[in-house]
């Protein structure tokens, strides 16, 4: 059997150009739903110990800690759907038609009131997407709000806490697969909330 992801892995920092913003044309100023306290996305955070709750500045949900966190430790894996590209064309950018798998797989995330934002990707490479926005599916992870790498007076407190790392494993069968996961930039005190920069791509 291969080690542990954590011991035997590639790391790499996400590029902004990896967190793909370009939503469904009419689906990007939809309001955002309520994500159940049943889903996936938050009993990972309980499971973790991170609660999920309204973020300053009007960010919406944010991720925050109930413990303290080292430096260099691993939060979580963002998880959730995977999608090839023309998944993705076809459900959030609009530039391929839809067919009746993509009907079917939003007419479940209508039904489940789940969000269709396309705000939630990640581009593994390969043409293969995680998809976050389902919280049916998705990590805790997904609740984690933006902040620059420094203040605008180039220090960190108020910066972003954690970054993006890819990590490849292998799964059951033996095959690579090519993992998400949030880690600490610095010591993490308790109730604070947890932030990484998307890149200048994500605006």
């Amino acid at each position: 059997a291969h080690p542990q992801p954590i011991e035997r892995m590639h790391c790499l920092r996400a590029i902004g150009a990896a967190f793909c913003s370009l939503g469904a044309p009419d689906a990007s100023d939809a309001p955002r739903p309520i994500i159940p306290f049943n889903s996936f996305a938050h009993q990972s955070s309980f499971r973790d110990g991170f609660e999920i709750q309204p973020a300053p500045g009007g960010k919406g949900m944010g991720a925050f800690s109930t413990v303290i966190i080292a430096k260099g430790a691993t939060l979580g894996e963002y998880t959730g759907e995977v999608l090839t590209r023309k998944e993705v064309e076809a459900r959030y950018w609009g530039t391929r038609k839809e067919n009746k798998h993509d009907r079917k797989w939003r007419k479940s995330r209508c039904q489940r009131k789940q969000g269709i934002s396309g705000d939630y990707l990640f581009d593994m490479g390969n043409d293969l997407f995680i998809d976050g926005e389902d919280a049916d599916v998705s990590s805790w992870c997904r609740f984690a709000n933006h902040a620059d790498e420094l203040n605008d007076e180039g220090e960190d407190d108020v910066a972003c806490n954690v970054e993006v790392r890819r990590r490849l494993s292998w799964d059951e069968d033996e095959q690579q697969q090519l993992r998400l996961f949030l880690v600490a930039l610095r010591e993490i005190e308790p109730g604070t909330e947890i932030c990484y920069d998307y890149g200048g791509e994500y605006w």
